[in-house]
C-alpha cells in the first residue's frame, strides 16, 4: 500500500480511512477514521457548506494526528 511505502522512505503519514480494519491490516500506523465509504471526507447528505466545514475539520484533525507521538498502531477518531 502507498502509505507503507511513504513511511518506509522516512515520512510520517496519516491514513484517513473509512474502513479502519483494512488500514490496520496493511500496517498503517496513524489511522484517522473518515466519514463513509462513498465519501470519506464529508457526509454527502449535508449541504455543500457543511461538507466544506467537515473536510476542513477532518484535515485539521489529520494535522493534529500527524504531530502526535505514537508507540504502536493507533486509530484516531
Amino acid at each position: 500500500m502507498m502509505v507503507k511505502e511513504i513511511e518506509r522512505s522516512g515520512m510520517t503519514v496519516v491514513h484517513v480511512a473509512n474502513m479502519t480494519a483494512v488500514a490496520q491490516s496493511i500496517g498503517s500506523n496513524r489511522i484517522l477514521k473518515a466519514y463513509s465509504i462513498p465519501a470519506a471526507m464529508a457526509d454527502m447528505n449535508e449541504t455543500p457548506e457543511i461538507q466544506a466545514k467537515q473536510r476542513y475539520q477532518l484535515m485539521s484533525r489529520a494535522l493534529e494526528v500527524l504531530n502526535t507521538d505514537i508507540k504502536e498502531q493507533t486509530v484516531f477518531q
